[in-house]
Formats: structure tokens, C-alpha cells, sequence
């Protein structure tokens, strides 16, 4: 273009025609090599987007926290109640989930339900689950519960008009415990023709750090799937920055990983100069804006009539991966409770109807194991002082008994031997591995290699 103009004011000044036509050609040039970068621009959806949407959720939801003169869970009623109201006329069919976790009135929760249905044959649909929580206990928290309600209020609104080729609910839940028992709950109310329908679930949770604003994907494993890969792809497209794969048990996600759905959780971190915000409740609607982004373009490619390929990669995961939890440098779970076990685990227990010699219920169930890329099948003993024991299937690993033996001395040096057991001390995370030239249990006889047993205890 400056090239262009050039020759325009030389052709101009000089009189030569030959330079105004050159001129000429560089403008058309430009124009043609320009154009489809300028029609990009002002047609891709970004976070500039969604910021009228919520900056109008903000206000709404500011009103409600103006008028109440104290931080309780009433403001969560209120606020779920007219957020249903907002959602319903742009379209959403709405719903509630109600419970206590213990049967104490002081412990329970409710759950949003906003679902846009598809355009096609809603029996038959693939469902997409997106979920995050509210818990108002003090000021800090009603700050994280507009800024959450924001950008899934803006996703919803943005998305009411779209032709879309599954159903989409929109999952807002009132749980102190993170969402985690009313996302219990919710499931084990679905019928089995509705969980077979799920697609997938995506988890929003907001942060704050001393850092520039930045986002984090992870998985209950920390194993990358066609679904992280795709939130991933969806954080650099809408904002440039670069991601790489966590591993995390926290907010509901891990539930809906548990059921064998595959997972993904998005972590937004705000800045302090964000959070210095909170005394008005007011979020930084630009920072929130690349969420709503994020989300808005990873579900629009997931519902798109384009989306076959997508689709594809998800239902051809394998089956083992949704649901196999992780115990890769892994604390061991001290908790009495077997649900608590199984999200700080993340994976789902089931029982085997076998006991131990010491009398402890055994259940089965995958997890990913120090450096092996695959889930192995395991088997949990649990009595009532918690998890004793973790015993591994040695007939389906890869790894022969030397391979496991050097694999753990590169990770914790020599061994202790014991009874003709080698033994392995994870220091920092507290777990014990052991690898035993027979297992101890006649229960496992079919189940271990008769030649050798590996199983973790935590450190007495």
C-alpha cells in the first residue's frame, strides 16, 4: 500500500503515466492479497464478541448482590432464579436439581439446568454437558460467582440462535463442595439412555494469580484426549497464548470423568488488578470476554454441521481412558469416605465381591501408573480405616518384572528389601511401591502374575 501511494504521488507530480499505472497494479495487488485477511477479521468471533453480553450479566447480577445485605446462600437462590428467568427468554428450557449431601439442611445443593435443544432428533442427540459452580459464603466468592455466571450466561445467549446438531445444557450448580455433589447427584439421576448420550463435559473454574491473565487445561489423568486437544486449540486460536496439559482432581468435572465421560476442565487465572475489583463485585469484563470466547468457538465446532470429524475422535476414544484415574506421583488418599477416594483417585469404583485375607471389601477399577501410557487394571482394598492397599494386575502390564524394577529405582533409588519383598519410598507423596516374587493373597491367584506382584501402601 505505501509502495502503491508512492508511485500515485510520483505519477502525480512528474506527470508520468507510467507510474500512475504501476501505482495501480501495486493497489489492486494489495487489495486482492488483503482482502481475505480483512473479510477474516471482521467476520471470526472473538472475545470483543461477547463483551456487551457480559457486561449486561454483570449488571444483572450486581443488582441482586446490591440489594442483599449479607454474603449467604440466599443470594445463590436469587441468582440462579433470575438467571433462569434471562436464559428462558432467549429460549432455554429450564430445569432444577435439588438435595442435601448428608441429609443436613445447613448442606444443600441446587442445581441450573439451561438446555438448548437440538435441531435435529432431540431423543437421538449427543448431549454436551457444561457445568460450574457458585458459592457465595463471602465477598470474595460472590465476585467469582458473577464473574462464572457471566461468561456462561454470554456462551448460552451467544449460542441461542445457532443451528445446532446436539444438545447443549448448561449446568450452574449451588454446592460449597464445588460442584461436586450436585454433579453426583445430577448423574444419578440421568437415565442410562441420557448418559450414553453424553458427548462430553467442560468444567469452567476461576482463579486468581499474580500473574498476567493466563488460562489451564487439564484432565482427572492428565493424559491428553481429542477433548483437551480441542480446548487447547481453542485457548491459543481465541487469545495466542500457548498451554500445556494439567492433571487435577478439583471442581465437578472430576464426577462426570468418574461416570466414563470424557472430561476437560478450563481454569481462568485473573490478575490482582482484577481481583482489587471485588469490593464493588464488578470482574474485569475484558479478561472474561476470552473465556466466553474459548468456550463459545470449542462449542460452536462441536455442534456445527462440520463437526463429523470431532465428533468421530471423541467416540473413538478408547474406552478405558474416560473414567482411569492417575496415580503418577500421587498422594496417597487418606480419606475414610470411598467417594472421596475415588475423585481424589479420579476413577470409578467398582466392586468385585472379593475380601482380602484381612478382611478389606476389594474393588477393581484403571489408573495410570508411574510412566506407563496406558491405564492398568487395579484392584482397591478398602475396610473402614480407608484405602489399605493397591494391588495391581501384573497379567496385563507390558512391563516385564526387571522393566518395573528399573523404573522405580529410577525414580526413588535402591530398594529396601523386606521378606524377600523390594520396597520403594515415595518421600514427598507418601506411598510406598512394592514389587513381591509372589502375591501374599490366594484371592488373587487369577488375577496377578503368579511370578510376581506389584502394589502400593502408604507410608505407616
Amino acid at each position: 500500500m505505501v509502495y502503491s501511494a508512492m508511485q500515485f504521488v510520483h505519477g502525480a507530480i512528474y506527470k508520468e503515466k507510467k507510474a500512475l499505472i504501476h501505482g495501480l497494479k501495486t493497489f489492486l495487488l494489495a487489495v486482492i492479497l488483503l482482502a481475505p485477511r480483512l473479510i477474516y477479521q471482521k467476520v471470526r468471533i472473538d472475545g470483543s464478541d461477547y463483551a456487551g453480553l457480559i457486561k449486561t450479566s454483570i449488571k444483572a447480577t450486581g443488582i441482586i448482590n446490591d440489594s442483599s445485605a449479607s454474603y449467604d446462600e440466599q443470594i445463590e437462590k436469587l441468582q440462579l432464579e433470575a438467571l433462569a428467568e434471562r436464559l428462558s427468554e432467549n429460549g432455554y428450557s429450564i430445569d432444577y436439581l435439588t438435595g442435601s449431601s448428608d441429609g443436613d439442611s445447613g448442606n444443600e445443593f441446587q442445581m441450573l439446568s439451561a438446555v438448548k435443544a437440538t435441531s435435529s432428533d432431540s431423543d437421538a442427540s449427543d448431549i454436551i454437558l457444561i457445568s460450574t459452580y457458585i458459592d457465595s459464603s463471602d465477598a470474595d466468592a460472590i465476585f467469582y460467582d458473577t464473574a462464572k455466571i457471566a461468561v456462561l450466561e454470554s456462551v448460552a445467549k451467544r449460542l441461542s440462535a445457532m443451528d445446532a446438531s446436539a444438545e447443549i445444557r448448561f449446568l450452574i450448580s449451588r454446592d460449597p463442595g464445588q460442584g461436586r455433589n450436585t454433579a453426583e447427584e445430577y448423574m444419578s439421576n440421568l437415565s442410562s439412555e441420557d448418559k450414553q448420550r453424553i458427548l462430553f463435559e467442560l468444567s469452567l473454574d476461576l482463579e486468581n494469580s499474580d500473574e498476567y491473565p493466563r488460562f489451564k487445561a487439564a484432565t482427572v489423568n492428565g493424559k491428553a484426549t481429542p477433548l483437551s486437544d480441542a480446548l487447547i486449540s481453542s485457548i491459543k486460536k481465541m487469545t495466542g497464548q500457548k498451554v500445556e496439559l494439567q492433571r487435577s482432581t478439583d471442581t465437578d468435572y472430576v464426577v462426570y470423568h468418574i461416570n466414563g465421560i470424557p472430561s476437560v476442565l478450563l481454569t481462568q487465572h485473573l490478575t490482582k488488578e482484577s481481583i482489587a475489583k471485588k469490593s464493588s463485585l464488578v470482574p474485569d469484563a475484558e479478561q472474561l470476554s476470552d473465556t466466553a470466547a474459548i468456550i463459545g468457538n470449542m462449542l460452536t465446532n462441536a455442534v456445527s454441521k462440520n463437526s463429523t470429524a470431532f465428533i468421530d475422535s471423541i467416540r473413538s476414544m478408547d474406552m478405558r481412558e474416560p473414567g482411569s484415574g492417575s496415580f503418577v506421583r500421587k498422594a496417597y488418599p487418606e480419606s475414610l469416605s470411598m467417594m472421596k477416594i475415588s475423585e481424589e483417585l479420579g476413577v470409578r469404583l467398582t466392586e468385585t465381591g472379593m475380601k482380602d485375607p484381612d478382611g478389606a471389601d476389594i474393588y477393581s477399577g484403571n489408573l495410570y501408573l508411574l510412566t506407563f501410557d496406558t491405564p492398568s487394571e487395579v484392584y482397591f482394598h478398602i475396610n473402614d480405616k480407608g484405602l489399605n492397599r493397591i494391588t495391581v494386575n501384573t497379567k496385563g502390564l507390558s512391563r516385564s518384572k526387571e522393566e518395573l524394577t528399573q523404573i522405580l529405582k529410577n525414580l526413588f533409588g535402591e530398594p529396601e528389601v523386606k521378606d524377600s519383598v523390594r520396597i520403594w519410598t515415595d518421600e514427598e507423596y507418601g506411598s510406598r511401591y512394592h514389587i513381591a516374587e509372589a502375591d501374599l493373597s490366594d484371592t488373587f491367584d487369577n488375577i496377578v502374575s503368579d511370578g510376581y506382584s506389584l502394589y502400593i501402601t502408604a507410608i505407616d
